[in-house]
């Protein structure tokens, strides 16, 4: 009789302890699955949290190809300012030894600035200077007056203290070169994207110009935009 009463209360511990410890296997499981799965509508909450924290992460830059020269890009990067996109100038491949532009400052218009260039070409005539001139029909400085281009700096530092020895105020243009594609990176101000529409208006009378589409945090890593 006792032995069966001592078999029972073994019996009886053993039973309460495992139960004991298969609740805890349990408890801990179900914790590892809470904290390892995220349901569909927690990470579409992170995700809307995510993208207002950093909204440029999702916002779409556009880069456009088929320039000729620095000067057709530039003269595009003014274009796309005025329709309050921003602009950069984006040389791929290896950089080369920069030109350099001797030019005089805009004036006010087209005819004011043809008068400009006789009497330039006069003065240059009468110091017998060979220096190549011509008007600036385009670009930031649209109206201005070409001195040439040159491929050292020191050139174009001699033929603008020549000019200004005859009484202009001539200046220097850096102008970047590499030898890959020019490119211009577009990035929106105000939407996530460049508007079909802006595209047209920026790309009318450039047919030979082409863009593609990509994050602007990605095209910012090759472009360096700031």
């Amino acid at each position: 009789m006792l032995f069966l009463l001592a078999v029972n209360i073994v019996y009886f511990i053993w039973a309460l302890t495992h139960s004991e410890e298969e609740a805890t296997v349990s408890s801990k499981s179900r914790e590892l699955l809470n904290t390892g799965l995220m349901l569909v509508s927690e990470f579409e909450a992170q995700t809307a949290a995510l993208a207002l924290e950093n909204p440029e992460d999702l916002t779409l830059c556009s880069s456009v190809s088929g320039f000729s020269t620095v000067d057709d890009a530039n003269n595009f990067i003014l274009d796309a300012k005025q329709a309050n996109l921003d602009a950069i100038l984006n040389l791929t491949g290896s950089l080369l030894a920069s030109q350099f532009r001797v030019y005089l400052p805009p004036e006010a218009n087209r005819i004011a600035a043809s008068r400009s260039l006789d009497r330039v070409e006069a003065a240059l005539t009468d110091a017998q200077m060979e220096v190549e001139t011509y008007l600036i029909t385009r670009g930031a400085v649209v109206n201005g007056i070409g001195l040439g281009i040159y491929g050292l700096e020191e050139e174009a530092n001699l033929v603008q203290d020549q000019v200004s020895e005859l009484g202009f105020e001539a200046q220097i243009e850096e102008i970047p070169r590499s030898d890959g594609e020019i490119q211009v990176v577009l990035r929106p101000s105000n939407s996530d994207k460049v508007q079909t529409s802006e595209w047209l208006e920026l790309s009318g009378g450039r047919p030979y110009l082409t863009r593609s589409e990509n994050l602007c945090e990605t095209i910012a890593q090759a472009s360096q935009f700031p």
